[in-house]
């Protein structure tokens, strides 16, 4: 009714869900109703509101760790009924998602790459909320999230980027203007792709983090010239 959230109330919600730790689908509704309501939120809020609603998506809803379609859509619906996720917090309850679960479709971690590609292309979005960055430029800061959506979705695996993250990755290229990359993204979106190229051509690739976290250096390049002559 005040149109806040104090450290008070989540204090008094965290003693409710221990006592009843199972989050009901009308309870995360709630809560996702009262983070689009509320506009002051003290810090304590969004740490809660994330735990919440992943161990709500992840572990509460069958089965248990796997994002499944169904769990997919609901939380599309919660969070971003217009396709796109309007806050920081629900873009953090996202990313939390992939990084916990045990396993996600691809579209779960191209839909977190999408949120890339639109503040990239517009210039707004919680990715652009303290007025960083011109539209049509992509930041070091987007690059660091892309990685760390890629690595969380593979986990220490050997899984190649999917085709799905790969149409994302481009999108997010298409969306950069001449001269307003950065070489981290360069350097990124070229691994990225190799990935995906390399094990289309066979090749072991090791994990996602290995190749695509690696030191800057011309390995992928070399490895898809290697390729190319192969």
């Amino acid at each position: 009714a005040r149109g806040s959230i104090r450290d008070a109330d989540v204090a008094r919600l965290r003693a409710a869900y221990q006592e009843a730790p199972v989050v009901t689908a009308e309870e995360a509704a709630t809560l996702v109703g009262l983070n689009a309501a509320c506009r002051i939120k003290d810090p304590a809020w969004a740490e809660f509101f994330v735990e919440a609603l992943c161990d709500h998506v992840v572990h509460q809803c069958p089965p248990d760790g796997y994002v499944v379609i169904d769990k997919l859509d609901w939380l599309k619906s919660c969070i971003a009924p217009e396709g796109h996720v309007a806050s920081h917090i629900e873009l953090t309850l996202l990313i939390h998602i992939i990084e916990t679960s045990r396993w996600s479709p691809p579209s779960l971690a191209a839909f977190a790459l999408d949120q890339i590609r639109r503040a990239v292309e517009t210039g707004t979005g919680p990715l652009r909320a303290k007025g960083n960055g011109a539209p049509a430029t992509i930041l070091e800061s987007d690059v660091a999230l892309a990685r760390r959506i890629l690595v969380a979705f593979s986990g220490d695996g050997a899984l190649a980027v999917t085709r799905t993250e790969a149409d994302a990755l481009f999108e997010i290229e298409r969306a950069i203007a001449p001269g307003h990359s950065c070489p981290a993204w360069s350097d990124f979106f070229v691994r990225a792709i190799g990935n995906g190229m390399l094990s289309g051509l066979g090749r072991a690739i090791g994990s996602r983090r290995d190749f695509i976290c690696a030191p800057a250096e011309p390995l992928v390049l070399q490895t898809l010239r290697s390729a190319g002559r192969d």
